[in-house]
């Protein structure tokens, strides 16, 4: 009896953390929180809830210790637990890719269609940035981008690209890139920048993506503003 009661507990136990993961804002809320800790009231604004709603999603996951938090004045700022939240979350990303047909189709969809553009995959991205041969475009929110970003972007957020194009090197290849193959920033960036003539390329993945194959990322302590230029 006493086997069968500590056998029952603990898949009660793991229950709980598929039980905190199985809705899709919090799935959401976690690959936000991949890219750089954020206040309540800004991941309610990027998903478009009350912060009410984010307020719960987030217990939800601090629950069972998926993310944590700390305050800083008037506000409470997330993050994701600690790395290994981070490799799990991309980790169960693919696993699901590779089970869910759905999934597939749908970045089936997108590659296909960012081929037709012009799309570079991790190893051709460092290669081209060894023989400094682009202009890497990271196109999400600034405070991503501090976070860390792959060294040698240049910090264009997609709400700011617009006024910014000017400041762009005319002569040189684009490369465009956002928060990983399900993002569609750089795809709305890439838009922009070919409804101005400026042909670009996309990288499929993102810096998370890029830090996870061993490669190096950079981290600012500031937050970009102005032209779109280099950042330490």
């Amino acid at each position: 009896m006493l086997e069968s009661n500590l056998t029952q507990e603990f898949y009660r136990q793991l229950a709980r953390v598929g039980t905190a993961l199985a809705n899709p804002h919090r799935l959401r809320l976690i690959h936000l929180l991949s890219q750089a800790e954020r206040t309540v009231e800004s991941l309610a604004d990027a998903m478009g809830l009350s912060v009410a709603n984010i307020s719960h999603h987030l217990q939800n996951l601090s629950r069972v210790h998926l993310v944590s938090s700390r305050r800083e004045g008037r506000h409470v700022i997330y993050s994701l637990a600690d790395d290994a939240v981070k490799i799990f979350w991309l980790t169960y990303r693919e696993f699901s890719y590779t089970r869910l047909p759905e999934l597939q189709v749908m970045r089936t969809a997108l590659d296909e269609q960012r081929a037709v553009h012009g799309k570079v995959d991790q190893e051709s991205l460092a290669e081209l940035l060894k023989h400094n041969a682009v202009t890497l475009l990271d196109v999400r929110p600034g405070v991503e981008y501090v976070a860390g970003h792959i060294p040698g972007a240049i910090s264009c957020p997609l709400d700011e690209l617009a006024e910014r194009i000017r400041s762009l090197p005319a002569e040189r290849t684009i490369v465009l890139y956002c928060r990983g193959p399900y993002c569609l920033l750089a795809d709305q960036a890439r838009e922009m920048l070919a409804a101005r003539k400026i042909t670009a390329l996309q990288f499929i993945d993102g810096a998370v993506e890029w830090e996870a194959a061993g490669r190096p990322i950079r981290k600012s302590s500031f937050n970009p503003t102005g032209a779109c230029v280099s950042r330490p």
